[in-house]
Parts: structure tokens; C-alpha cells; sequence
């Protein structure tokens, strides 16, 4: 005889109408779709951070251009669920001032300590000619600001 739900539970006032399944199949049906359901949310959560952390490099962009400091461009790597880096790419003059180079990292840990969220690094280099962007890409940074047209 098949050990079923019919055979080994007692539900009381239930009983049952549809196919006669073993617990150990209704807990792995139940565990699949549990699983699915899970997943659909975990995706969810890591889209909204790394939104925000798109967001939050945005306006460290912005922040930076209202203290006069020229943002070339920025790139974002994914660390893991909730940890993010942010390389900026500014003007070689405004990387070499040494006043410059400070208000821009004293600029990014406030942007931090806003955002309980997330834990996104920021980094800055200077631009120069030896930039070569397969390096940085090479390195996990995947994302870069703005958008381009695919050739």
C-alpha cells in the first residue's frame, strides 16, 4: 500500500479531493514552487540595488560637477547582492589638486553614509591617454554611465 496524505494525516474538518500524493512529493512540489517564488524575489532585491547604486553614482556625479570637479566618465562593477564599486574617471587638473582630489572622496563617503541600502565604493583615477576602457571592463566593470549605440 502506498504511504499517501490520505493514509497518514488527519486534518480534521479536510479532506481530500484531488490526487492522492505521498508527503515526501507534496514537500518537493511545495519546495519547487516555494523555490521559484524565492528566486523571482531575490532578483527583485538585487535589481533595486543595483539601481540604487546607479542612482547613487549619479549623484555623486552631479555633487562632483557643482564643486567644479569634471566627471570624464564612471563604471559600475557588481561585487556581489549588495556590494557595488564605482570607478570615476575625472579630469587630470582636477585629480592632481590635491583639494579637488579630497572634496571628491569626502563627497562620495557623505553620498555613503546616506545610503543604508547598499554598500557602493567609490574610486578615482585621472584621465590620461593611456585609459585603455578593455582594461577596466576586463576588471568587472560593466556598466558605464550614460548610453552608447551599439555599431
Amino acid at each position: 500500500m502506498k504511504n499517501t496524505l490520505g493514509n497518514k494525516l488527519n486534518l480534521l474538518d479536510f479532506g481530500l479531493i484531488g490526487e492522492e500524493l505521498s508527503i515526501g512529493e507534496l514537500l518537493h512540489s511545495s519546495y519547487k514552487r516555494g523555490k521559484k517564488d524565492a528566486i523571482k524575489e531575490i532578483e527583485k532585491d538585487f535589481q533595486n540595488n543595483l539601481q540604487s547604486a546607479a542612482q547613487s553614482s549619479s549623484l555623486l556625479k552631479s555633487k562632483l560637477q557643482q564643486e567644479d570637479i569634471s566627471v570624464y566618465d564612471m563604471y559600475l562593477k557588481v561585487v556581489n547582492f549588495n556590494t557595488f564599486k564605482c570607478l570615476v574617471i575625472i579630469k587630470k587638473e582636477d585629480y592632481l589638486t590635491k583639494l579637488k582630489r579630497r572634496k571628491s572622496y569626502t563627497v562620495s563617503e557623505h553620498i555613503n553614509d546616506t545610503n543604508n541600502r547598499i554598500e557602493l565604493d567609490f574610486s578615482f583615477m585621472s584621465l590620461s591617454n593611456e585609459l585603455v576602457v578593455e582594461n577596466i571592463t576586463s576588471d568587472g566593470f560593466i556598466f558605464k554611465y550614460g548610453t552608447e549605440e551599439k555599431v
